[in-house]
């Protein structure tokens, strides 16, 4: 699918979500597959809410979303240091952090991941839907996990510290 097109489509899918007139501009004016998919990060919210984009467009972005770390349908995660992880559908797969990385990992729908955090790494975890986490920290390392639903399983050694968020309730 053509750029133009892809842009006319994902803000036809996101106006009909409600999104704010800014960011529907955004999409508009948005000039490469890559910027289309730094504004799918920076507005995970809204997307994460409102299932947003379809899984067709999804597919557009099959060749770039890795490197953005982005992960869905049936990818396979295996990610060292990243900034950010956004795995749903049926994403699985593992993510390491050590020394003094930073990140934060997004999983819902029915994604399965396994996260490791060493040194004085910092994470937040998000979880939502079906989704399986399985976290383990030592060292000096801080997690802090926000369930809004899914499953997660923690373990943490030495000094490091894992902080659970309920929002379920």
């Amino acid at each position: 699918m053509q750029l133009q097109e892809l842009k006319q489509r994902l803000a036809a899918e996101a106006k009909a979500a409600g999104i704010c007139s800014e960011w529907y501009d955004f999409i508009l004016k948005a000039s490469s597959k890559e910027r289309l998919i730094t504004l799918f990060v920076k507005g995970q919210d809204f997307c994460s809410e409102n299932n947003y984009p379809s899984p067709e467009l999804r597919a557009e972005f099959s060749d770039i979303r890795a490197r953005f770390g982005v992960f869905c349908a049936d990818d396979l995660i295996a990610a060292k240091s990243p900034r950010s992880v956004i795995a749903f559908d049926n994403a699985a797969g593992t993510v390491e952090y050590g020394n003094f990385d930073a990140g934060q990992v997004w999983a819902r729908d029915n994604s399965e991941i396994t996260i490791t955090a060493r040194n004085n790494a910092f994470v937040v975890v998000s979880i939502d839907g079906a989704a399986k986490v399985n976290i383990t920290a030592s060292d000096n390392a801080r997690v802090s996990v926000i369930l809004h639903g899914g499953e997660c399983q923690t373990q943490a050694t030495e000094q490091a510290r894992i902080k659970t968020t309920d929002k379920r309730k």
